[in-house]
């Protein structure tokens, strides 16, 4: 968020009072009903020191989800297809159980006519839980699991995808069943020996490293 220009410096309490407020009111309200008067009154501010703040509402909102995330490293099981599992797993976590119901379409929806805010929201939201499934596909093509010529980001992009279309409409999250469905059908497609992939992933987790 931007620091307040000029003036007295910033109350961060204040700040936490509002994210926090703004939270609530989403899962309560809903993105289309949010009221900067009501975030104020929960919040124990005014609805002028919010604008101060935030001038945008998208950012406020923006801001508000980013504060409810966290960003988890980067699964390291020493076992390929259990990384990417746990990786959609995760995703699916963030989405439907972190960010309040029904509110990331519609918002990024209101940001989209604005590249400014646009990149905003993709830098705050989404490319944090990206960053985190990149690494481990990295790791997965350094240990010679994956095709050497796999584009990392573009791997997490098919993963995301289905992930994102689920919350995005509403339907129900990838579970832990439909998580390993859709990593095997992408494995299918650039593991270098995806029977070995399968047969790594069924061992104890202390004997994965005699495989590589």
């Amino acid at each position: 968020m931007n620091p307040a220009a000029g003036g007295r410096p910033r109350n961060p309490a204040i700040d936490a009072a509002v994210l926090t407020a703004t939270v609530e009111l989403l899962r309560e309200d809903g993105y289309g009903a949010l009221a900067l008067e009501k975030v104020a009154a929960l919040a124990g501010t005014s609805k002028a020191a919010i604008r101060r703040r935030w001038p945008q509402r998208q950012r406020l909102v923006i801001d508000a989800l980013a504060s409810v995330l966290v960003v988890p490293p980067a699964p390291d099981n020493g076992c390929t297809r259990c990384d990417l599992h746990q990786s959609v797993r995760l995703l699916a976590e963030v989405l439907h159980e972190r960010l309040p119901a029904g509110v990331l379409a519609p918002l990024i929806a209101d940001c989209s006519a604005d590249p400014e805010l646009h990149e905003y929201l993709l830098r705050s939201l989404v490319q944090p839980g990206r960053a985190a499934a990149a690494v481990a596909v990295r790791r997965a093509v350094e240990r010679g699991d994956l095709q050497p010529d796999v584009d990392p980001e573009l791997f997490v992009d098919l993963l995301a995808s289905v992930v994102y279309r689920r919350a995005l409409f509403g339907e129900a999250p990838v579970d832990a069943s439909s998580a390993r469905a859709l990593v095997d059908l992408l494995l299918r497609g650039v593991a270098v020996d995806f029977d070995r992939l399968v047969f790594i992933s069924r061992q104890p987790a202390e004997r994965r490293h005699l495989y590589h």
